[in-house]
């Protein structure tokens, strides 16, 4: 068993010993090494990892190229060459940690060094902007009295979808950026088997909650980065499905990082489906009844009324709307075949949840080598 796979399984190996390391406030940053190599995850919260080289130089640039966000489950394995520092995103944030060799320790300790940690600080209030605006946007929701932001209902695109082509709805399934589960959930009742990630804690803990309250398996809701989707093997899945995920990320290489990645884990043959929002974004949702009034406001910062659903009925509540992009059916299909799938359909929605979007059915060759 590789190291990896120990540390995602939270085994150790004859002779090695799984620690825990407490990143206790989103100030210090703390410095993670060992004479031989050594693999670290997340077990509680949210943080930075930035994996360094021991002999290169510790630079600003540097250590913007070697940083990225990791949530609950997620690992990073180094070997003897490189250390990792790491800074909470979120208070109370623990690692586990497992070295390679028996008798090897990982030494944690909180540092101070040039650049400062404030330095590292600042590259770190830059990273995740989707993860913490959806954080904060179910939490405030849920603190306003609403049980769920979305619908209990399955997304009606997914619905017509599952009409349309059947024989796509097979074998392993991902659902990526699930939010609170109405995808999932309906999947799961009607017996398909589905993995569930989402970057939003809040979100992830409301869809245990329906699972579980439902008699469904709640295992599969996992916190992972989409942009990323580590710990996923390649080829593992038969179908993934983006129902309105890819539409929150704007920056160009985000979005290049997370289509590849899928069509890293979708087996040869398999199948992505893709709704994403083409114009007029908020028109036609739930949320926004009075689009006309407000459609000039929506500004990614700026704060509007959003109507959300409560126990006695219905009420608004001020939230900020976030970044989010906009694709006609024609450039989605190019920005996604572009990284080896092939367009199966393409068929305009326009729904509660959405709005005026396209839903897009892909398939990865059989092949498997991906055409650019």
């Amino acid at each position: 068993m590789s190291l990896y796979q120990a540390i995602l399984d939270e085994t150790a190996p004859d002779g090695m010993r799984l620690t825990t390391t407490k990143l206790v406030d989103r100030n210090t940053v703390w410095q993670l090494e060992s004479s031989s190599g050594f693999a670290a995850k997340v077990t509680q919260g949210r943080a930075a990892i930035f994996t360094c080289k021991k002999a290169a130089a510790l630079t600003l640039d540097a250590l913007s190229e070697c940083c990225a966000p990791f949530g609950v489950g997620e690992a990073v394995e180094c070997d003897e060459s490189q250390y990792i520092l790491a800074i909470g995103l979120l208070d109370d944030a623990e690692l586990m940690v497992l070295a390679t060799e028996a008798g090897a320790d990982v030494v944690a300790s909180p540092v101070e060094f040039s650049p400062t940690s404030d330095d590292v600080r600042s590259i770190v209030g830059t990273l995740d902007d989707y993860y913490f605006g959806y954080e904060d946007r179910y939490r405030t929701v849920y603190e306003n009295g609403a049980h769920l932001w979305e619908s209990e209902e399955p997304n009606a695109s997914l619905l017509q979808m599952m009409q349309e082509r059947p024989d796509v709805f097979s074998g392993h399934i991902i659902d990526l950026g699930c939010g609170e589960g109405r995808d999932s959930l309906y999947l799961l009742s009607q017996g398909h088997t589905v993995v569930s990630v989402d970057v939003s804690h809040s979100a992830l803990d409301r869809a245990r909650e329906r699972a579980t309250a439902a008699n469904l398996d709640a295992s599969g809701f996992m916190e992972r980065d989409i942009i990323y989707l580590r710990g996923f093997d390649e080829n593992s899945f038969d179908l993934a499905m983006n129902m309105g995920c890819l539409h929150m990320l704007v920056d160009e290489d985000q979005r290049a990082r997370h289509i590849s990645r899928v069509y890293d884990i979708v087996r040869p043959g398999g199948y992505f489906i893709v709704d994403h929002c083409a114009s007029e974004w908020g028109k036609g949702f739930f949320s926004i009844p009075d689009y006309e009034e407000v459609a000039t406001g929506l500004v990614p910062g700026r704060v509007i009324p959003r109507k959300i659903r409560v126990a006695d009925g219905e009420k608004n509540i001020d939230l900020e709307v976030l970044p989010f992009s906009e694709r006609s059916g024609d450039a989605l299909a190019e920005e996604i075949s572009r990284y080896g799938f092939s367009l199966v359909n393409s068929t305009y929605t326009n729904t509660e949840a959405f709005g005026s979007s396209t839903m897009l059915l892909f398939q990865k060759p059989a092949s498997g080598k991906q055409t650019s």
